[in-house]
């Protein structure tokens, strides 16, 4: 009976294994990827505030030259 129930074991014992190494693997994955997705987050923020300032450069441009040809 005992060598029937000697794989359960092994493979309980292996399950508690790679559990506890999956444990300590997952911390600094999971800050790795915190960190890649601070990162593109700061640079689409860059991006937006680059495209608004472009937008509101061209617009006050617009407006003056406009405004130049009226008078």
């Amino acid at each position: 009976m005992t060598k029937y129930l000697a794989p359960v074991a092994f493979t309980g014992i292996a399950g508690v294994i790679l559990w506890k190494l999956l444990q300590l693997l997952m911390a600094p994955v999971i800050a790795w990827i915190l960190g890649v997705l601070a990162i593109g987050l700061k640079i689409g923020l860059g991006v937006a505030l680059a495209c608004l300032v472009i937008y509101g450069i061209r617009r006050v441009m617009r407006t003056r030259a406009e405004g130049e040809t009226e008078a």
